[in-house]
């Protein structure tokens, strides 16, 4: 019995490069779609209340703390309106970058250590941009280049983009002198 040919004529050379233009599509949907998930963690995590810290929860009975930690996740501004407003004081500044820290240690994948490292790096953006303090060890120059690099991540919000450039130009400033 004679099988017909399922290619239809094409060379297996032209049915390779058929099959790697398929799959570097593919490749480029995973990385859009890895952005846009990335985007989505970032925005969530940014929506979010700043939880209190505990040394305010000890200083309350269980019970009590539970309720104030409650109350303050219901009418407390979120961790965009903090960065994002320069009157905002320096512990909560503190205190963002604290939690991020603690998100960064107990993230499950790279994205999510990708954005508690983004919003880590945007409470020491903002603590340089709006009250001109370093609450790092970083070097200005170590912080310019993280600054740039995040500046050109396409999955990070234009607020906190800008606020990073502002840092950044900061930082250049200060490493001048």
């Amino acid at each position: 019995m004679k099988r017909e040919s399922t290619t239809h004529g094409v060379k297996p050379e032209q049915l390779r490069r058929l099959f790697n233009i398929g799959w570097d599509t593919k490749k480029a949907d995973r990385k859009e779609n890895g952005s846009q998930h990335k985007a989505e963690m970032l925005c969530s995590s940014l929506s979010r209340t700043l939880p209190l810290d505990k040394s305010q929860i000890d200083m309350l009975s269980s019970k009590l703390g539970q309720l104030c930690h409650s109350i303050g996740l219901l009418a407390g501004e979120t961790i965009t309106d903090l960065l994002g407003n320069p009157s905002t004081d320096m512990s909560s500044v503190e205190r963002i970058k604290r939690y991020s820290k603690e998100l960064s240690a107990q993230a499950e994948s790279k994205a999510q250590h990708e954005v508690a490292t983004t919003i880590y790096y945007a409470a020491i953006a903002h603590a340089l941009a709006f009250h001109g303090e370093r609450i790092t060890r970083f070097s200005y120059e170590q912080l310019e280049a993280s600054f740039a690099r995040l500046v050109k991540e396409k999955w990070i919000p234009k607020s906190l983009s800008s606020l990073f450039r502002t840092a950044r130009k900061c930082c250049k400033e200060k490493a001048k002198s």
